[in-house]
Order: C-alpha cells, then sequence, then structure tokens
C-alpha cells in the first residue's frame, strides 16, 4: 500500500468513529453471510463482492418492499458473476508459501489465504476477510509476480506480500471479522487525514509488539525486517533484529496484544 498521507481536512475523531462501526457493519454482515451459505455464490473474490453489494443496495432499496429487495439481490448475484469472469484469483503458489512460512512459521490459515489482482484506489493492495471464510489478499498489479522484484515502499522481492500476510494473520488472530474490518477501516481514515499510519514512530516501535489496534504499523515492522530495512546490518530476515519480538509474536512464541 502506498505511504504517502494526504492532508487532513475533515474531523478527526468523528470520521474515524464513522469509519470503525462502518467496519463493524460489514464484519457482520459477511459473518451472517457465511452462516446463510453465501459462499456458495462462486470463489471467494466473486462470493464477497456478490454479498457486499447486495446488502449496501438493500439498505437503500428495502424501503421499497420486496421489489427493492429483489432488486439488491439480482445486483448482488450480477456482481457475483461478473468477478468470477473478471477478477482472477488462486492460492499461494509453494514458492510463496515456502517465503511465508519463514515470516510466520508453519501456518495452517495459510491454506485460507486466496490471492487476487484486485486492487484498491490508486491500485493499493488490501487484505480483508471473505464471505467463506478464507482471506483474500488482493496485490493488483503484483499478482503474476508476488515474489517478483520489488519497489516503491516495498523494494525487496515479496516485501508486499509478506505486508499483506500480516494482515491475514491479524485477521485470523481478531476475535471476529468486525473487530479486524474495524481497526482497519479506522487506521485508512486516519492515513486519508494526514497520519503516516505506516510509518514507525521511533525505535521503540521495532523492541515492542505495536498494539492490536495499529495493523498497518504492525505489516510495516514485519515486512521491513522481512526485506532487511530495519535491521543495523541491512540484513533481511536477521536474527537478531529488534523486531525479533513482533516475529514471535506472528510465530505464536509471544504475547498477543
Amino acid at each position: 500500500m502506498s505511504r504517502r498521507p494526504a492532508p487532513a481536512r475533515l474531523p478527526r475523531g468523528p470520521v474515524i468513529a464513522i469509519a470503525r462501526a462502518y467496519g463493524r457493519v460489514l464484519g457482520a454482515v459477511l459473518s451472517v453471510g457465511r452462516r446463510c451459505g453465501a459462499g456458495r455464490l462462486g470463489g471467494a473474490p466473486a462470493a464477497t463482492a456478490g454479498t457486499l453489494v447486495a446488502v449496501h443496495l438493500a439498505a437503500v432499496t428495502m424501503w421499497f418492499g420486496p421489489p427493492g429487495i429483489g432488486a439488491a439481490l439480482g445486483a448482488g448475484l450480477a456482481t457475483s458473476v461478473i468477478v468470477r469472469c473478471r477478477v482472477r484469483h488462486r492460492g499461494l503458489t509453494e514458492a510463496e508459501r515456502r517465503t511465508a512460512e519463514e515470516v510466520f512459521g508453519t501456518a495452517p490459515w495459510l491454506d485460507d489465504v486466496v490471492l487476487t489482482d484486485l486492487a484498491g484506489r490508486g491500485g493499493r493492495a488490501f487484505t480483508l476477510p471473505a464471505v467463506d471464510g478464507r482471506i483474500l489478499c488482493s496485490l493488483g498489479s503484483a499478482f503474476d509476480a508476488a515474489l517478483g522484484e520489488g519497489a516503491g515502499a516495498y523494494p525487496a522481492p515479496g516485501q508486499l506480500l509478506i505486508h499483506e500476510l500480516v494482515h491475514a494473520w491479524q485477521i485470523t488472530t481478531a476475535r471476529s471479522a468486525g473487530e479486524f474490518l474495524a481497526d482497519a477501516l479506522a487506521d485508512q481514515a486516519r492515513y486519508e487525514l494526514g497520519e503516516d499510519v505506516y510509518g514507525l514512530r521511533d525505535a521503540r516501535d521495532t523492541h515492542h509488539a505495536p498494539r492490536r489496534r495499529d495493523v498497518e504499523r504492525q505489516a510495516t515492522i514485519v515486512d521491513r525486517w522481512f526485506g532487511g530495512q530495519s535491521s543495523p546490518t541491512r540484513l533481511p530476515r536477521d536474527p537478531d533484529s529488534p523486531a525479533i519480538p513482533v516475529i514471535d509474536q506472528l510465530r505464536g512464541l509471544g504475547r498477543r496484544c
């Protein structure tokens, strides 16, 4: 994800609170959709997109009664078909999994990771829970070469993938999808308001595990350790790096926040 903050113009408190509340609502929608079998609409990207479109439209069209609800459901089904035809997705390759295991250890949840070629605003990668219980890591243009040459804020090969997989780990360890989405959207609201949510404030950030709510800062600590940017020796995956407490947390060897 890009780390270029925009100037703040809106009141911070209400905007962040709204983003957090919206994240909890989205999490509830995905949880209910999973229980209702929405995952049968297609692959994880198609089913998730169709569910979210249907629910968002239903919030408006429900006032028109059954025809409005039917229209929302129809739009959700159409979205699912379009996404199934146009969005590419796959699991981790053997090489990608081996790379991930260098960071996370032997992690069964890696089986649930689905990579897609979707991208957010400005081509940014993003990760979110899917309606079928899996996890969508959308890499945009890096989809075909997740271990290829790095660029921008992620200069090392595979660094962007590791950043997004940290978010996948956060999803698996959160109490609910809504908890993760609330924290993630609050972070993105802060980013849009001008805060550098990806930056490390001082040396203590790499010595101690960050708060659970600091989803982007935690992912940045890990991807910089992976790429060697946080090591005094510039050594990728430095076992003596000050970021090791955070890495141990990912591997289940340290205290979770």
